[in-house]
Formats: structure tokens, C-alpha cells, sequence
């Protein structure tokens, strides 16, 4: 994976509006990190995610690839695919 620490603090910042994450919740978001290991991961808030990463990233995801986006590997995938660095 060729990502910069930037893409992935970007998806981080999604997180953190999507997920209302403190600043310190964030911060700890690993970079292999599931649902089951971020506060406030649920299904709603996947949909809010998916929304902040189409936005902050100018990307479309179709209805099968967001089922995918189940952790923070897979989102970075799914951005690196789509040319983002």
C-alpha cells in the first residue's frame, strides 16, 4: 500500500465526523483498525462515514463495494484504487 500518512489522517477525520469521535479517540484509530475497535462504529454511523469519505475524497463508492469498507485497510484499499496517494 503506497498511502500517505495524510490519506489516512484525512479518513481519520472522516471518522471523527461521522462517528462524533473526540480529538483523542481519533488520534487512537490504528491503522488496521475494525469496527469492533472504534467507538461508535456502528451500521448508521458506517452510512455517515461512507457519505464523509465520498466527500472529503471526491469519490463515489456503488452499494456493494460500501459493505466492503468494514475497516481501515479496506477503506485505504478502496481510495488507493480510485488513484488516491
Amino acid at each position: 500500500m503506497l498511502l500517505t500518512g495524510a490519506t489516512l489522517d484525512r479518513v481519520r477525520g472522516c471518522m471523527q465526523t461521522a462517528l462524533q469521535l473526540t480529538d483523542a479517540q481519533t488520534a487512537a484509530i490504528a491503522r488496521d483498525a475494525t469496527p469492533l475497535q472504534v467507538p461508535g462504529w456502528t451500521s448508521l454511523a458506517h452510512v455517515q462515514l461512507v457519505i464523509e469519505l465520498e466527500k472529503n475524497f471526491d469519490v463515489m463508492f456503488d452499494a456493494d463495494e460500501i459493505a466492503t469498507l468494514a475497516s481501515i485497510p479496506a477503506i485505504l484499499e478502496a481510495l488507493e484504487r480510485r488513484g488516491i496517494r
